[in-house]
């Protein structure tokens, strides 16, 4: 079996779970048709976190903005592409997020491919950083791509449930991360949160939280390095900066509350990995963010500031039973989350389609 996937973002949540796919399904032929995006990483550097045999095309023209020229560009340079894939027995394309699901659905519905699957790893019409009217168009757009064929999978529940009243059939997958083991601090006191610090995970309202607390008592980290950084300027907060793994994991392991002020999320693997390492979680209340709380076992959702503010200080009074949160949060991604299961899902969706025709 040979399974084409097709994605615009070389980086980010989208490629790490490209990654997870082809590492958890070695039997499988991977070969990843992608764009670039230089300014996060270089695609030499993000190709070398995958398994040895993964295949590597890359993608001219596409982009993550709309732009009607490069768009018809990009669209003629897949099709080229996906041809060879058109009559080869076993074969399916999986298109990964909002750009390749569109253009790949259309690709795939003039060369005739039917084992199509598209998960969109966050809706593009449930940013909050663009007017109604964009919204509206790209809900459309993914409502016009639902008509060109292919089976939506999302990332998670939430992300399943947005896509149903568009129309098409969907299935959920969700994202996983292996269960590593990362010793804990006795009494972790960090609230921190791991990512890039940018428009999308809000960071002038993680600022805002932890500008309520004892700037001696309660410290704030953020694990990252963004273009809004400077809003984290809370005398309590602290930014790192990039770091690697082991250096992301040993602030894990110091964190008390995992804190995100996300403003809209597909399933993030910042959080599922936060959840390996033991944190009781505090995520802002939006797809996504919600299939990970079980609300009062592992964490809680809040929609604003004052809420975030209130509930931050119910789990920091009361340490011993966020700490058995954080507990909860590693049985979570053993149970429902693990990398194993979510290879064993998408396994069982390839397998299904590559048979059917």
């Amino acid at each position: 079996m040979t399974v084409v996937h097709v994605l615009e973002p070389f980086a980010s949540g989208v490629t790490t779970a490209v990654i997870n796919i082809t590492k958890q399904l070695p039997k499988i032929k991977h070969i990843v048709i992608h764009g670039s995006r230089m300014w996060v990483d270089e695609a030499a550097n993000v190709q070398n976190k995958f398994p040895p045999g993964v295949e590597f095309i890359a993608w001219p023209f596409a982009d993550r903005e709309i732009n009607l020229i490069k768009d018809a560009r990009a669209l003629g340079a897949l099709i080229r592409l996906l041809k060879p894939y058109r009559r080869l027995p076993e074969t399916v394309i999986h298109l990964h997020s909002s750009k390749a699901g569109f253009l790949g659905r259309l690709a795939c519905r003039l060369l005739g491919i039917s084992r199509v699957i598209y998960t969109p790893h966050c809706a593009a019409f449930i940013r909050t950083d663009i007017g109604s009217l964009k919204r509206r168009l790209f809900r459309f757009l993914e409502k016009v791509g639902g008509w060109f064929g292919g089976t939506v999978v999302g990332c998670g529940k939430s992300e399943a449930e947005i896509y149903a009243p568009l129309g098409k059939k969907t299935l959920y997958v969700c994202n996983g991360v292996a269960l590593t083991p990362i010793r804990k601090a006795p009494f972790p006191r960090l609230v921190s949160f791991v990512g890039i610090a940018g428009t999308q995970k809000d960071p002038a309202l993680f600022n805002e939280i932890a500008a309520a607390f004892d700037a001696d008592c309660v410290p704030f980290c953020w694990v990252g390095e963004g273009p809004l950084a400077d809003t984290l300027k809370s005398k309590n907060c602290t930014i790192t900066g990039w770091v690697d793994k082991q250096r992301v994991d040993s602030y894990l392991a110091e964190t008390l509350v995992y804190l995100s002020t996300s403003a809209w999320e597909g399933l993030p693997f910042g959080v599922l990995e936060a959840m390996n390492g033991s944190c009781a979680l505090l995520l802002r209340d939006v797809p996504g963010n919600r299939d990970l709380v079980n609300s009062g076992k592992n964490g809680y959702l809040f929609k604003d500031a004052r809420e975030g503010i209130e509930l931050l200080g119910r789990m920091l009074r009361d340490q011993a039973k966020t700490i058995a949160m954080g507990a909860k949060s590693r049985n979570m991604v053993g149970t429902d989350y693990s990398v194993e299961k979510m290879g064993e899902g998408y396994g069982t969706i390839y397998t299904a389609l590559a048979v059917s025709s």
